[in-house]
């Protein structure tokens, strides 16, 4: 029996949150604005978008616990931990969901900053949260807006990808139980690992072994992992045949300053495998984070923190529909989930 969804419509090149493309989000709006977008079905006007930025302001001026991590613990763990143990997440209790998920986003980027060390560099007056995520990830206390607006379009282009990836589907399923809020997404964010969403990581790595041991030579590199059936990082995707994220990211990355020598290999690396293996594989989102991580100077590991920090938006928004809208503890088949949002709609309004 089919079920509904209005968040995200996922088809073959085209990705819509709620109608509107999430490349056009990607390019125009922020971060903030696309997780309001998430659980309302329609963007903030100005009013609902400073009330979510003073809220996750707030939220992540608010110290954290350090939590223990092994040495080969993944991030995606020790963010589950965090959102398990923040009893302030747990307490909090705005009037409206955005709120709650203003709250949560301003409590992951104060994660991020206790993960990275990073935490010095917060400043109690900043009026965006968009340079409160820059700091996290960055440690500068000196504010690029081109840098800043780049760091947040990645971590926008990982919202939401429906309702078939795992980690949609460990937070729908725990949703079903009617968990607590942060349980559920906790158990989203767990799956989170080199399996679903460490595909940035792993793509910022092959283009430092590119540059590392063959100075960019990309034929070397791809025939060896092709004699090695390994598969080459960023490229392909289940869905996409030209990932509509792509191009916006390099154009913002070039903006930017940051498009060195990863970002010019992930603009040739499809065409070099399709040369030797005669296989039609372009880049995706992924590949292009990856390499845009590795020229910012970032640990690589940020790449999965980008993909985190933007998929508990989606995640929380899939919360709120399943137990807003379903039954509880019900037989879930993901394969029947039906879009019935929006139509496609244009985003006018330019950042």
């Amino acid at each position: 029996m089919p079920w509904e969804t209005r968040i995200t419509k996922v088809e073959p090149d085209n990705l819509q949150i709620a109608g509107y493309p999430l490349q056009e989000l990607v390019e125009k709006k922020q971060f903030l604005e696309v997780a309001y977008l998430l659980v309302k079905g329609e963007l903030p006007d100005a009013v609902q978008l400073e009330r979510m930025e003073k809220i996750a302001i707030m939220a992540s001026e608010l110290s954290v616990q350090k939590i223990e991590r092994l040495d080969d613990d993944d991030i995606s763990k020790t963010l589950a931990a965090y959102l398990l143990t923040d009893t302030g997440l747990a307490r909090y209790s705005g009037e409206n969901l955005e709120e709650k998920i203003a709250y949560a986003l301003g409590r992951t980027a104060r994660y991020l900053a206790s993960i990275f060390g990073n935490e010095d560099t917060f400043t109690s007056n900043s009026e965006s949260f968009s340079t409160i995520i820059y700091q996290a990830f960055t440690g500068n206390s000196a504010i690029n807006q081109k840098e800043v607006r780049l760091l947040e379009a990645m971590i926008t282009a990982c919202v939401d990808h429906g309702i078939t990836p795992p980690s949609a589907q460990a937070t729908l399923i725990a949703s079903s139980t009617r968990a607590a809020y942060e349980v559920a997404v906790a158990h989203g964010v767990g799956v989170i690992t080199d399996v679903h969403g460490g595909a940035g990581a792993k793509a910022a790595r092959f283009f430092d072994e590119c540059l590392d041991s063959h100075s960019g030579d990309l034929s070397h590199i791809i025939n060896r992992y092709s004699q090695e059936k390994k598969r080459i990082p960023g490229l392909g995707h289940r869905v996409h045949q030209n990932d509509p994220r792509r191009d916006i990211l390099w154009k913002l990355a070039d903006e930017a300053g940051i498009s060195g020598s990863r970002v010019r290999l992930s603009r040739v690396v499809s065409q070099s495998f399709n040369n030797i293996s005669g296989k039609d594989m372009p880049i995706n989102v992924d590949g292009v984070i990856g390499a845009i991580v590795a020229d910012f100077g970032l640990d690589v590991s940020m790449a999965k923190a980008i993909f985190i920090i933007g998929r508990i938006a989606g995640l929380s928004a899939h919360y709120f529909e399943e137990i807003n809208t379903q039954p509880k503890m019900r037989r879930i088949n993901f394969g029947e989930a039906e879009y019935t949002g929006h139509d496609t709609r244009v985003v006018t309004t330019r950042l």
